[in-house]
């Protein structure tokens, strides 16, 4: 396992330049509570970006994932989450504003956009308190991939 503070972590150089953005970038500001997302949680990067992490052996909704035939691994997570970003895209605009840098101890979404992420990390965690919610995420990430 990676220390928590190198998931979804680039070198400065390996940022895309966001031309609205002045440079230097000023700091941002996490406006979601810890305890809005929990037991997710975020790691910023200044100033580039910011990572949304789940320790996989917290084991959350692992009950849930095991009723859809999977096991709550990273792997699974990234699928769901998946699913939660094709929603939030048809949404909003943008497209590839997210990427992943799990394992098999750490699930880890992250992005240099990061009021977006902070608002899907919001939706995530609204996804994993209905079980029907997290499946029709489940079946939108696996018919996206048909």
């Amino acid at each position: 396992m990676k220390d928590l503070c190198q998931y979804g972590n680039r070198l400065g150089d390996e940022w895309e330049i966001l031309p609205w953005i002045p440079e230097p970038r000023p700091p941002f500001k996490i406006w979601v509570k810890p305890e809005q997302i929990a037991p997710f949680f975020l790691i910023p990067h200044h100033p580039y970006a910011i990572s949304l992490l789940l320790k996989i052996s917290d084991r959350f909704r692992t009950e849930v994932f095991r009723r859809f035939g999977l096991t709550g691994s990273s792997a699974d997570w990234e699928r769901l989450v998946r699913g939660v970003i094709r929603e939030f895209e048809e949404n909003n605009s943008g497209k590839d504003l997210f990427h992943f840098d799990s394992d098999k101890d750490v699930f880890c979404v992250y992005s240099q956009y990061i009021d977006n992420l902070m608002l899907l990390a919001k939706m995530i965690r609204a996804a994993c308190d209905d079980e029907k919610t997290m499946g029709m995420y489940l079946n939108m990430s696996e018919a996206a991939k048909a």
